[in-house]
C-alpha cells in the first residue's frame, strides 16, 4: 500500500550506465508500491541503462549531458519533483523491505532530514568497513543539497535535526578494479576543479592524503580481513585521496602562472 497523504515522497534517481544494477535498484523500490512517484535524471547513459528502465511503467525520465558539479544536479531533479518530499537513491543501491517498513513508522517533520546506513559491496561481497551514514531524505521546503562538485550533502540547516530510518541499504558499487579507478579519477578531478585556488596542496600532502587513507580503510577499519575485495578497494580509495591533492597542487600552480 502507497504512504498516507502527508508521506507522499518523490524518489529521485541519477544514473549513468547503470545497467547492472539499475533493474534491482527500481525493482526494490516499485515491489514496494509506497511512494508517489519516481523520477530519473540520466546523465548520459550509452549501454542498456533507458531500455531497462522502460520496461518500468509510471517512471518520469528526465536527461542531462553529464554531470559537472553533483550539488547542483541533485537540485536539479528535486526540482522536477511534484511532492516536497524527496528521497534521493542512486541507481546502485537497493532498499531492503525492513526499509519500508522503518519508513513506515517514523514520523516526517520538515524540520528533520533522515539518513540511511549503507554498506559498499565489492563484486558482490560486503565491506563492513565501509559502512557509512547518508543523508537522503529530506523536505525541499526546509532545505537543499549544497552547491559541491563533489560529496555534496543535504544541508543540515541551523535548527533543524537529523534522525536515523532503519536498516541497512546494500550499495552495488564496484564489481571490478577499473571501475574503482575511473571513479577515483572522476572524483578527484571534480575535487581539484572545486578547491583550485581555494585550497592548498603540496606533493608532501599528497602523499599523506593517500598514505593515510589506505591506513585507515586496510588496518583501523579493519577491512584486512575481507581479503583481495578488502585490499583492492581500500588501496584504489587511497589513489583517490593522492590523487585529490595532486591534482589540486597542480590546478593551484597553473593558477599562479597565469
Amino acid at each position: 500500500m502507497k504512504m498516507p497523504e502527508e508521506k507522499k515522497i518523490s524518489v529521485c534517481i541519477l544514473t549513468k550506465n547503470s545497467a547492472q544494477t539499475i533493474e534491482k535498484c527500481l525493482g526494490a523500490i516499485c515491489r514496494e508500491n509506497r511512494f508517489d512517484e519516481i523520477i530519473l535524471l540520466d546523465t548520459g547513459s550509452t549501454d542498456e541503462t533507458l531500455e531497462i528502465v522502460s520496461r518500468f511503467p509510471g517512471i518520469r525520465v528526465f536527461h542531462q549531458d553529464g554531470i559537472e558539479n553533483f550539488g547542483e544536479t541533485r537540485n536539479f531533479i528535486s526540482s522536477m519533483a511534484k511532492n516536497d518530499w524527496l528521497l534521493h537513491i542512486d541507481s546502485d543501491e537497493f532498499l531492503p523491505p525492513q526499509f519500508f517498513e522503518g519508513l513506515r513508522r517514523i514520523e516526517l517533520h520538515p524540520d528533520t532530514v533522515y539518513e540511511i546506513s549503507r554498506r559498499m559491496f565489492y563484486r558482490g561481497r560486503p565491506l563492513p568497513g565501509f559502512d557509512d551514514r547518508i543523508k537522503r531524505l529530506y523536505n525541499r521546503t526546509a532545505t537543499s543539497w549544497t552547491n559541491r562538485a563533489v560529496h555534496e550533502i543535504i544541508n543540515l540547516k541551523e535548527g533543524m535535526k537529523l534522525a536515523g530510518i532503519g536498516s541497512i541499504v546494500e550499495h552495488h558499487s564496484y564489481d571490478s578494479c577499473d571501475q574503482l579507478i575511473q571513479k577515483a579519477q572522476k572524483y578527484s578531478t571534480l575535487f581539484a576543479d572545486q578547491f583550485a585556488g581555494k585550497k592548498s596542496a603540496t606533493p608532501w600532502s599528497a602523499v599523506l592524503h593517500g598514505g593515510w587513507a589506505f591506513f585507515r580503510f586496510y588496518f583501523l577499519k579493519r577491512n584486512i580481513f575481507y581479503g583481495y575485495a578488502g585490499f583492492i578497494t581500500s588501496f584504489c580509495f587511497s589513489i583517490m585521496s593522492f590523487l585529490k591533492y595532486a591534482k589540486l597542487y597542480e590546478r593551484n600552480l597553473w593558477q599562479t602562472k597565469i
